[in-house]
């Protein structure tokens, strides 16, 4: 029980792993007003599906550690990294170990640059949606995925959650990508749940088929047909769920599809290979979220 773990960002992953954590470690959770506020009101986190029951913990509005050794989790979206890095920057002290989880593709390098220290960077498979302020959906128990690192590794088993330390955490950080980039975007612009996605194969193997030769050239050794299976079987396991993805375009908020989709195709233009079909689910989120929101 001696180290603390603080969780910055209270939406369905960061409550996810709040709740799960607070099993084994004392855990604080640091959420807006308006989360902060459900979170004390009902005593706790409410998670339904796996693991169901009222998870209590410490609820911060800033982030405030304590200089004793603290796992700070970073649990917001891709497109808030930046501001809650800077943020965080001046609090940070030499005992604290960060860990990024965010989708997509150079979270790691942003993470370090913005806080002048090494990160830790996760890829988790955890599959969650928040259907109300400061309650959770646990959907599947997917692996989380670190680079050696013995107090992260330990945090999870401890939480029961499942985790595997690798070697080289880039080629997780890919295939996680694959996923995201078929499910988020095709649930969020068709507006159904991932498993509906297996209603049309002929989309995802496209995807698919594009998306392997850009990893191949960035370095990653992906093959066509067994990404393909593994975004199959993912759509088939979280059959269940709703996107992060869908779920931001029904709340309104931007997405991460530039962090997905578009920095895939930024690598792809930079290696002159065609991902017609990716440009084609950038453009039509970038126009989906003109369409919803608030301010347009």
């Amino acid at each position: 029980m001696g180290i603390a773990i603080q969780v910055v960002g209270a939406g369905a992953l960061g409550c996810l792993l709040a709740a799960m954590v607070s099993r084994s470690h004392p855990v604080s959770i640091v959420a807006r007003p308006s989360t902060a506020a459900r979170l004390r009101g009902q005593g706790g986190i409410r998670v339904h599906g796996l693991q169901a029951g009222l998870y209590p913990v410490d609820v911060m509005e800033t982030f405030d550690p304590t200089p004793d050794p603290t796992v700070v989790v970073v649990a917001v979206k891709a497109y808030d990294l930046e501001s809650a890095l800077r943020s965080l920057a001046p609090r940070l002290g030499p005992a604290h170990l960060v860990v990024v989880l965010q989708n997509g593709l150079g979270i790691r390098s942003l993470a370090s640059a913005v806080l002048g220290r090494a990160v830790v960077r996760g890829v988790t498979f955890l599959a969650a949606n928040r259907p109300r302020l400061g309650e959770v959906e646990y959907n599947a128990a997917g692996k989380t995925y670190f680079p050696a690192s013995e107090e992260v590794v330990g945090l999870w088993n401890a939480a029961g959650l499942p985790v595997q330390a690798v070697e080289d955490v880039r080629t997780y950080v890919w295939r996680k990508l694959a996923i995201n980039a078929v499910i988020n975007p095709l649930t969020a612009l068709l507006g159904v749940e991932n498993g509906a996605l297996a209603r049309i194969p002929l989309a995802t193997r496209l995807l698919v088929e594009e998306l392997v030769p850009v990893a191949v050239a960035a370095g990653i050794s992906l093959d066509i047909d067994e990404t393909y299976d593994k975004v199959v079987a993912s759509i088939h396991q979280t059959g269940h769920n709703v996107s992060s993805m869908l779920q931001d375009v029904r709340a309104r908020r931007p997405t991460e599809i530039d962090w997905i989709n578009g920095a895939l195709v930024r690598i792809a233009s930079e290696h002159g290979i065609p991902v017609a079909g990716h440009r084609l689910l950038v453009d039509l989120l970038h126009g989906l979220e003109q369409r919803v929101s608030p301010h347009s």
